[in-house]
């Protein structure tokens, strides 16, 4: 009779399958198998509401089923557990419920509530599968040793046995044994970035399912330099001598993970191993540096041809494909492998060819004597000796990736601790991995150094700059990017010290950031004593060193120097809440008088209310970001018109400030759904005028933008013209901006039609102010709220992000980089002609003859203020990017005034020289390609465009308008070749297709690529004859017709569908001729719309010249000749308001008009 169930176990079972119903008895038995051998915190006390049911009572053996019913049970072992810590330090853990690790001395005054928990990493080898597969061909991998006897087959020995009279064994055939990996990963120091790599090779051979056995160890250096072997990279795992691996039957393969840089490599003893060991198993070594810098390795591998022979012993022979000095005597080669697919491939097809097999890779030799001395260069001198910081940092950039480069000036920022070295690569350069931080180690840059006091064991190895060269890479690494990587510290720091420990690394980020230090520095109960805790020593010096890089000692304290500090780092963050605290303390001292003091304190407000207008989260509001302009506006038109004090350069920036606001105003007329979505598709931070890279690409800055007038108030850019005319250009500190800004503001008012200038010119007031939109003010001049009539516009507005964050734009401060003068500098002399005037009366005359200029005319004059601009920029050795947004606007406006195409590409070649970016070299290039374009050299445009193409993103807006722009010009080419450019018509068609590709499915510029791509497929079938294209053209022309936004556009998409539906009549003869007529109908009702009530229209009499040519062939002759009447009428508007217009057409539609008429 069975026992009942002891309590405990009841107790359990239910517990276990009312948390997962549906448990097996397996399942259940399982679990109180690895609850006994699972180990509970130390010192964590068992209390019984947090306890699990116990596993039961011990048995005498482990595994002993029997167990005596009168055992009472142990007590209950408490729930949380953690497993045993790792004898190397974990990728990343963090607490579960994000509760920090707690320090050794609080770990005993209560319980721990969490327990590591590893986050996954990003992989360091580029695609698993791939790498997998590239192994596969390893299965036909066969040693050249015997295989083993198989099991003894006793018939046949008995029947020898009988035969013979000796008893002799026979055995079975036995089966070929499957080979062995062993992976042996070198132990130095330099190879502790690598140990994920490991990981993954290791995944890679488990689950290849080829070998029988995968092995991982680690190879060390004992006191005397002969190689250990242990199973863990740990000193105190016992290791063995490696003699004791040696596998004589040449089943086990192995792989040798190592950068061949260390102690081990450099004394030649790692060589000799290898050596011994390739001569009886398959060795090869896995180098996960670049090739460029395995010359600088004690195993320097060179390309060339493997061979590897069964029938000779399998030896593997190599032929180098260079002409180099040749390998010692005796000296075996080592294949060297990339960890990358093609490099494992060639390798594995090496092992398990049939017959000989040749496949070209790399090759180290591997001598059999001691090898050469060290190849290491400019090692690391820690007592001051060899090489200054200059020289180290000079080698380290001639032979460094971009990315190794990029992440050596970011750790410049940060204790070397490998940990924070890894955080930092992560959070601030995910696109690089342990190739570029092992390039940083082995650079030069660093020596290796001791723990600091109060590190644990699991922080990793230490690391310093050599002398000098820390301050070096801080000069190539802006003030916001410093911060950031110190946020990252500062984080590591709570995280792995606790929230108790002084956190110099937010202390800092406060200090970059101008927030309140004790907000940063206290962070929980436990800050109150800045002395506890054990965070090293450098993560207090560190940190302060690269405060005082950035941050000198202020020279003046008070509100609004405070504010003006803010709005400063505002300009290099791009933080809201910095804005948000510089209006608080400017706000109040603004409301005063209008002394010195508070002309100053509005020049910050206005400038903080500016930029507050541009930040994302008024992005959807327009009302706020108008009230805020306007308000901005107000306060500078009182400070710009103070009635008393002599003008000087704080009027001058106040001006370029006010300048800089109207701008903003003109940019919410133009798109008042979002400052930033007009401005820059990209979304990058500029100053106007500090030339960022967003500086080239807006209208009157250099790019694309602007090219066709986008719309808004011109007033708004006639007033920007007027300051800015009106300032002193005797100013030498501001003589760059001003000459800048006003030619953007020129070249932009090129753009707007001339109709629409006379018009703003016309109705703009006389009266010194206005209201926020530009119209007449009946208050007071200086009133809040008002604005000078003239008030200048400066240049493209900023955005608040950076480079590629997508943030909208948000203008600066100050026009062209200007920033409010400092405390010190009083308004001096100096001013300008008419200064000290009324505003109004300086005002450039406003009659209608002031303002009727040609676009060209126009352009010509933006093209000699911009001119005289770089060559100021020139002379003040003003920063490259600065430059060549300068640059780009220059070759902008000569284009557009007609000069000499060779000035042109001067300027753009100067400005792509000095480009600061991917950005400004996309516009150059673009630029170039107009230009190109305007002259006639196809070719040279061809290669412009598609070398701007080359820089976008593959599916990014600017991709797609590029190719629209490119494609445009290839299909306007390919009409003026006649029935000679089908080559050209095929490229446009192709390029105009890769931008309907990748345009959003609801992007307003789509339904224009539909028309350009319908276009061009009908003018490759007049070319070609492919009938297809006919059909494609008119479902692409009807969608654009219907889904175009605006009336031009649905116009000249509906004539071009009508032309292809007459085409495709000639095909196929069952399509009505009405549908033709019908878009011709269309097209002219919509070009009288899109003409909105201007006499004559070329698209409307295109579309009555056609729809009569479709009545004609209907027989409706006298419908027809009303339609070329009609036509005809329009070309007579057209040429009674001296349009030009294509007279081969105007005379068709006369002989019509003559043929239907009788005469």
């Amino acid at each position: 009779m069975t026992a009942p169930p002891e309590p405990w176990l009841e107790e359990l079972v239910a517990r276990l399958r009312s948390a997962a119903p549906g448990l097996t008895a397996e399942e259940i038995a399982d679990a109180v198998w690895l609850a006994r051998r699972m180990t509970a915190d130390p010192g964590a006390p068992a209390t019984a509401g947090d306890a699990a049911p116990p596993a039961g009572p011990p048995g005498p053996a482990a595994g002993s089923s029997h167990r005596p019913a009168s055992r009472a049970p142990d007590p209950p072992r408490p729930a949380s557990r953690r497993p045993a810590a790792p004898s190397g330090p974990p990728p990343a853990s963090v607490g579960v419920g994000a509760v920090p690790r707690p320090r050794a001395e609080e770990a005993a005054d209560g319980p721990a509530g969490t327990f590591p928990v590893r986050v996954p990493a990003a992989g360091s080898l580029p695609g698993l599968l791939g790498l997998q597969r590239a192994l596969r061909p390893l299965r036909g991998y066969r040693s050249l040793a015997a295989p083993l006897p198989g099991p003894l087959d006793e018939d046949a020995t008995a029947d020898r046995a009988a035969r013979t009279g000796v008893v002799h064994p026979v055995h079975h055939r036995g089966r070929r044994q499957a080979a062995a990996m062993q992976l042996l990963m070198d132990a130095s120091a330099s190879m502790v970035v690598w140990e994920r790599t490991l990981d993954e090779i290791e995944q890679i051979c488990a689950q290849l399912g080829v070998f029988r056995d995968v092995r991982v160890a680690h190879l060390h250096r004992a006191a005397d330099g002969t190689p250990l072997i242990g199973p863990a990279g740990a000193r105190g795992a016992r290791p063995r001598p490696a003699g004791q691996f040696l596998d004589p039957t040449g089943r086990r393969l192995t792989l040798v993970l190592s950068d061949c840089v260390g102690p081990l490599w450099q004394e030649g003893q790692a060589q000799r191993l290898l050596r011994h060991w390739s001569l009886t198993a398959p060795v090869a070594v896995v180098q996960p540096l670049p090739p460029r810098l395995w010359p600088r390795t004690a195993l320097p591998a060179e390309p060339g041809l493997l061979t590897r022979d069964p029938a000779a012993g399998g030896r593997l022979g190599f032929e180098p494909d260079g002409f180099g000095p040749p390998p010692p005597p005796g000296a075996l080669p080592v294949p060297v492998l990339l960890p990358v697919r093609e490099a494992l491939g060639a390798w594995a097809r090496l092992l398990s060819g049939p017959g000989r097999t040749t496949v070209h890779g790399a090759a180290g030799w591997l001598p059999p004597g001691p090898v050469t001395g060290p190849r290491r260069t400019l090692p690391p001198a820690e007592d001051g000796t060899g090489p200054g910081a200059d020289a180290r940092l000079a080698a380290f950039r001639a032979s460094a990736s971009p990315g190794a480069l990029r992440l050596a000036v970011h750790l410049a920022a940060v204790p070397l601790a490998l940990p924070v070295m890894q955080l930092v690569q992560r959070a601030m350069l995910p696109d690089t991995g342990p190739m570029e931080l092992a390039e940083v180690l082995l650079g030069g840059l660093l020596w290796r150094t001791p723990a600091p006091a109060g590190a644990g064991d699991d922080s990793g190895p230490w690391y310093e700059f050599a002398d000098g060269v820390r301050e070096l890479l801080l000069q190539s690494l802006d003030r916001s990017e410093a911060a950031l990587v110190l946020k990252h510290c500062s984080d590591y720091v709570e995280r792995h010290f606790g929230r108790s420990a002084r956190n110099f690394s937010a202390l800092a980020v406060a200090r970059l950031s101008g927030r309140p230090v004790e907000a940063a520095g206290a962070r929980g109960p436990g800050a109150a004593d800045p002395g506890t805790g054990p965070e090293p020593e450098l993560f207090a010096q560190v940190p302060a060193r690269v405060v005082r890089w950035y941050r000198p000692p202020q020279t003046e304290s008070g509100p609004l120097a405070e504010a003006e500090l803010l709005l400063e780092l505002w300009h290099d963050q791009g933080d809201p809440q910095l804005l948000a605290d510089a209006r608080e303390l400017a706000a109040p001292l603004a409301a005063g008088g209008l002394d010195d003091q508070g002309v100053r304190a509005r020049l910050v407000l206005g400038g903080v209310l500016r930029a507050l207008a541009g930040t994302e989260a008024l992005r959807t509001d327009p009302a706020a970001r108008r009230a805020l302009l306007d308000e901005a506006a107000g306060l500078l038109a009182e400070a710009y018109e103070r009635p008393a004090g002599p003008a000087g350069p704080r009027r001058t920036a106040v001006g370029l400030e006010l300048a800089a606001v109207h701008w903003d105003r003109w940019w919410e007329s133009v798109d008042p759904r979002g400052a930033g979505a007009a401005r820059d598709a990209g979304g990058v931070r500029s100053a106007w005028g500090r030339g960022d890279a967003g500086d080239a690409g807006r209208g009157g800055s250099g790019g694309g933008a602007g090219e066709a007038w986008a719309g808004g108030d011109p007033a708004e850019l006639l007033a920007a013209e007027a300051v800015l005319r009106a300032l002193p250009a005797s100013a030498a500190t501001t003589a760059s901006a001003r000459r800048l800004q006003l030619g953007r503001v020129l070249l932009t008012l090129a753009d707007v039609p001339p109709e629409a200038v006379r018009e703003a010119a016309l109705a703009a007031p006389r009266t010194p102010a206005r209201d926020g939109g530009g119209r007449p003010a009946a208050a007071e001049p200086g009133r809040p709220g008002t604005g000078p009539a003239g008030s200048p516009a400066p240049d493209a507005p900023p955005a608040t992000g950076r480079a590629g964050e997508g943030t909208s734009p948000v203008p600066p401060s100050l026009g062209d980089g200007t920033s409010p003068l400092p405390p010190s500098a009083g308004d001096g002399d100096g001013a300008g002609a008419g200064a000290g005037a009324p505003h109004g009366e300086r005002r450039a005359p406003r009659d209608a003859a002031a303002h009727d200029r040609s676009p060209g005319l126009l352009a010509a004059e933006a093209a000699a203020e911009l001119r005289a601009a770089c060559g100021l920029l020139e002379a003040e050795d003003a920063p490259a990017a600065r430059r060549s947004a300068a640059l780009l606007d220059l070759a902008r406006a000569l284009r557009r005034a007609g000069a000499p195409a060779a000035e042109a590409l001067d300027a753009l070649s100067r400005a792509e020289l000095t480009a600061a970016d991917d950005l400004q070299l996309l516009h150059a290039r673009t630029e170039q390609a107009r230009v190109r374009t305007a002259t006639g050299d196809g070719p040279g445009a061809d290669a412009a465009y598609s070398a701007a193409v080359s820089l976008t993103g593959r599916d990014s807006p600017r991709r797609c308008a590029l190719l629209g722009e490119w494609g445009a010009a290839l299909l306007e080419r390919a009409q003026a070749t006649g029935g000679r450019g089908n080559g050209t018509v095929q490229r446009a068609e192709a390029v105009l297709r890769e931008a309907y590709a990748v345009s959003p499915g609801r992007a307003p510029g789509r339904p224009r690529l539909q028309l350009l791509l319908g276009r061009a497929l009908v003018l490759r079938y007049a070319r070609l004859g492919f009938l297809p294209d006919l059909y494609e053209s008119c479902h692409l022309l009807e969608q654009a017709a219907r889904r175009a936004p605006d009336a031009a556009t649905r116009a000249e998409s509906w004539l071009e569908l009508g032309t292809a539906r007459l085409a495709l009549r000639e095909r196929a003869p069952g399509v009505p001729l009405s549908d033709a007529a019908d878009a011709f109908t269309a097209a002219a009702e919509e070009a009288r719309t899109a003409a909105g009530g201007e006499p004559g229209s070329v698209v409307a009499a295109r579309a009555a010249h056609r729809y009569a040519d479709a009545l004609e062939r209907m027989g409706l002759r006298r419908q027809a000749l009303a339609a070329y009447r009609t036509a005809a009428g329009e070309w007579r508007d057209l040429t009674a308001r001296l349009v030009d217009v294509p007279w081969d057409e105007v005379r068709a539609t006369r002989e019509g008009v003559t043929r239907l008429s009788g005469g």
